[in-house]
């Protein structure tokens, strides 16, 4: 099939940002706001995303859906999906691209292949285009293909030789380093916090492991992603448990990302950060409850 028109739910960071480098490459990319924030309906507006109305709607006009949500909704989001392939008895692509477990991700598929749709499994890593990063969306099962049909506009689509469940796996693994890392760092600077030995250690760290506090640093912004990694850290539990490997590092990653998330700066989003705020005070903020 020829992809021409893509679907893009929703337009978050990273969705918006995927959205409008697709149409700046000449696809025609859309999106329903039925029940998004205004912020998102924002962000869809300056990237060049059409906001055609309902489900249905986006359902009938797309030739390949993107699913960018947080993990939590995924599932839901495509039992919305197939009940609308179900409703107009379209054969819409869509491309599971949560960051989500093997299993999860198998569930997806079976939801929109039982409904009539085409199925692949998506896996992203690497930044927004917004900050100007060429995400890649590693691709695998029957059609991966047709998401394929994107690379180099704007994405890059490694396509894996390998069944539904290989690129939502990619995906754990990598953020399993990244974003668990990510988690320790915050965990070890909130408890030197508590301790009253934040500048101590700081110091120690400035002596001898200069490159670990340079890594550190990007603590400072994680109240913006915190939210969104509650789900995914559960997820990657999951994952490794299936295989006979120990799940309690990320729950507990999860455990910090939601202590931050509902701290006084967990409201934060990439366009509302404080970027004035040095790292003290942003490990000093997340141990505050909300205002």
């Amino acid at each position: 099939m020829t992809v021409e028109t893509v679907g893009v739910m929703s337009p978050g960071d990273m969705g918006s940002g995927v959205g409008g480098v697709l149409a700046h490459n000449g696809l025609r990319v859309i999106t329903s706001l039925q029940g998004r924030s205004e912020a998102s309906s924002n962000r869809a507006a300056e990237q060049g995303i059409v906001d055609v109305g309902s489900l249905d709607d986006l359902v009938t006009a797309s030739d390949l859906i993107l699913s960018i949500l947080v993990p939590s909704e995924a599932l839901a989001f495509a039992e919305s999906v197939g009940e609308s392939i179900v409703r107009t008895g379209s054969q819409v692509a869509f491309a599971d691209c949560n960051a989500v477990s093997p299993s999860t991700g198998i569930k997806i598929g079976e939801i929109v292949t039982d409904a009539g749709g085409t199925f692949i499994d998506a896996g992203i890593i690497g930044g927004s285009p917004r900050t100007g990063a060429t995400p890649r969306f590693y691709a695998s099962g029957e059609y991966a293909m047709i998401l394929a049909e994107l690379d180099g506009k704007g994405i890059a689509v490694p396509v894996m030789n390998g069944p539904v469940g290989h690129a939502s796996a990619i995906k754990m693994f990598y953020a399993a380093l990244t974003k668990g890392t990510a988690a320790l760092y915050s965990a070890t600077l909130m408890s030197a916090e508590k301790f009253g030995l934040l500048g101590e250690l700081l110091g120690e760290l400035q002596d001898t492991q200069t490159e670990t506090l340079q890594a550190m640093n990007s603590v400072n912004s994680i109240s913006t992603k915190a939210f969104r990694w509650i789900g995914e850290m559960h997820e990657i539990a999951e994952t490794f448990a299936s295989v006979g490997l120990p799940s309690e590092i990320h729950t507990g990653a999860a455990k910090t990302f939601q202590m931050i998330a509902d701290s006084s700066i967990g409201h934060e989003r990439v366009d509302t950060l404080d970027k004035s705020r040095i790292l003290e005070d942003s490990i000093a903020a997340m141990l505050l409850p909300p205002n």
